[in-house]
C-alpha cells in the first residue's frame, strides 16, 4: 500500500498552521486509518504500512512524532524505534501493540520511546500522550532555536571584542587587560553551557522543573554575553577616561549578584558560596556593573585559591575604624565620610606573606596560567570609586579581601 500524507488544513483551533508530521507505522489497516483521522487535524500525517518504508521515510524527510506498531512482519517495531532515534535521538516515539509484555515495554523505554500503549487504544488516551510528546518535541525545538542565537550572539560578541582590543590598543591600554577582564564572564558562559548541554543531551527524559532549570541556564548565558559587551565597552569608556554613570546601590543585592555568578563559574567545582545576611540595609553611590566585576574578579580568585572547593563568603558592613595603611589606597580615599566594607573571604590556602606585598603589582601571579592583572583590576575600579582595598591571609586557613567604598548619603 505504500506511503500516505494527509494535506487537510488544520483549523485555527486544532493546529498551527505549520504543522509538525506525525509518522505512523502500522502493518494493519484498520489501525492505521484510524490513527491518521484521530490525528489529522493535529499533525501531517505520514502512513507508512511497514517498519522498513517508515525507517526509509523518515531517513529522506524531516519527522517530528511517530506511533509505531510493535508486531509487525519486517521490521519490528522495536527495530524501527531503535533506527529512527540512531536518525533522530529528538523523535517522540510512541509504541503500540497488542501483545504487551514487559520484557518489550522495557526495551522500548530504554532505547527512549516516550510511552507504550496497547490496542484497541483509548483515544482521548492516546491524544493525551501525543500532546505531551508534541510539547516536549516544541521545547527541544525552542531550546534548540535559543542555542543557535547563543552561537551567533558569541560570534557577534568576538568580533566587537576584537574591535574594541584594536580601540584600547590605540588608547595605550594593554589588550590583556580587556582578555583577563572579560574572561570571568567567558568562562561563566562556558560554564552554563556545558551544563545545558548535559540537560540537551538526556532532553527526552526530562522532568518539566528539569526543563525550566535548562532554560533559565539559558537566559543566564545570555546575561552574561551582554555583560561581556557591557565590559568591552567600560574599557573603551576607561580608555577616553569617561565619567561613568554613578547611582545608589543596593549592597545586599549587588553581593547577591555576585555570589551567584561566582556559583556558576565553571572553577567551582565543590564550593559553597554564600552571603552573608546584613544586619541593617546597606547602600553605596556606585557604578554597579564596575564593583560587580570587581567583586565576581575575587569570588573567583577565591575559587583558584581553594582548587573549586571550600567556601567563599560574600560579606558587607558598615565600616568602623578604617585601617590605617590599606593595602591599595588611592590619593582621592577620604577619611572624613562614611564608608561600607565589602568582604570577600575564601578558606583557601593563603597568601604567603612575601607574596602579600606583590599581589597588587602588574602582571605578578603564582599561577602558571595566570596574567597578573585580576587584582589591578579590582584595585582600579574600586580608586575610581574613591575607594581603597586591604587584605587579611593566613597560610593554611584563608584569605579575607576587604573594598572600603563611600556609603551612599
Amino acid at each position: 500500500m505504500g506511503l500516505h500524507a494527509t494535506t487537510t488544513a488544520p483549523t485555527a483551533a486544532t493546529a498551527p498552521t505549520d504543522r509538525p508530521t506525525l509518522l505512523i507505522v502500522d502493518d494493519e489497516a484498520g489501525p492505521r486509518e484510524s490513527l491518521r483521522i484521530v490525528f489529522k487535524d493535529w499533525f501531517n500525517c505520514v502512513t507508512a504500512t511497514c517498519g522498513r518504508e517508515g525507517v526509509d521515510y523518515a531517513r529522506n524527510h524531516h519527522v517530528d512524532l511517530a506511533i509505531l506498531d510493535i508486531k509487525m512482519p519486517d521490521l519490528t517495531g522495536i527495530e524501527v524505534l531503535q533506527r529512527l532515534k540512531e536518525s533522530d535521538p529528538a523523535i517522540e516515539c510512541v509504541m503500540l501493540t497488542g501483545y504487551e509484555t514487559v520484557e518489550t515495554a522495557r526495551a522500548a523505554v530504554r532505547l527512549g520511546a516516550a510511552d507504550y500503549l496497547n490496542k484497541p487504544f483509548d483515544v482521548f488516551v492516546i491524544r493525551e500522550v501525543m500532546g505531551k510528546c508534541l510539547n516536549r518535541r516544541q521545547r527541544r525545538r525552542a531550546t534548540e532555536e535559543s542555542l543557535a542565537t547563543l552561537h551567533r550572539l558569541n560570534e557577534e560578541l568576538s568580533s566587537a571584542l576584537a574591535a574594541a582590543s584594536k580601540e584600547v590598543n590605540a588608547a595605550g591600554v594593554k589588550s590583556a587587560s580587556v582578555v583577563h577582564e572579560i574572561n570571568t564572564p567567558l568562562a561563566i558562559i562556558a560554564g552554563y553551557a556545558q551544563l545545558l548541554e548535559r540537560d540537551l543531551n538526556s532532553i527526552t527524559t526530562l522532568e518539566p522543573s528539569q526543563r525550566e532549570q535548562a532554560q533559565k541556564r539559558l537566559e543566564s548565558i545570555q546575561r552574561e554575553i551582554e555583560r561581556c559587551k557591557n565590559i568591552a565597552q567600560q574599557f573603551l569608556s576607561l580608555a577616553r577616561r569617561e565619567q561613568q554613570t554613578v547611582e545608589t546601590v543596593d549592597v545586599a543585592r549587588l553581593l547577591e549578584d555576585a555570589a551567584t555568578l561566582v556559583r556558576a563559574h565553571m572553577a567551582n567545582r565543590s564550593a559553597v558560596v554564600t552571603r552573608q545576611t546584613l544586619a541593617t540595609p546597606l547602600q553605596i553611590k556606585a557604578n554597579a556593573a564596575e564593583l560587580l566585576q570587581a567583586l565576581v574578579n575575587l569570588g573567583v580568585n577565591a575559587l583558584h585559591a581553594m582548587d573549586g572547593a571550600g567556601i567563599v563568603t560574600f560579606g558587607a558592613a558598615a565600616a568602623g575604624e578604617l585601617p590605617a595603611a590599606p593595602a591599595y589606597c588611592p590619593p582621592s580615599f577620604d577619611r572624613t565620610v562614611p564608608h561600607v566594607a565589602l568582604t570577600v573571604t575564601d578558606t583557601g590556602s593563603g597568601i604567603a606573606p612575601e607574596n602579600l606585598k606583590r599581589i597588587f603589582e602588574p602582571y605578578f601571579t603564582t599561577k602558571t596560567d595566570g596574567t597578573g592583572l585580576g587584582l589591578p583590576i579590582v584595585c582600579d575600579l574600586v580608586g575610581r570609586h574613591h575607594g581603597a582595598v586591604d587584605v587579611r591571609s593566613t597560610v593554611g586557613r584563608g584569605t579575607t579581601f576587604t573594598l572600603y567604598l563611600p556609603a551612599a548619603t
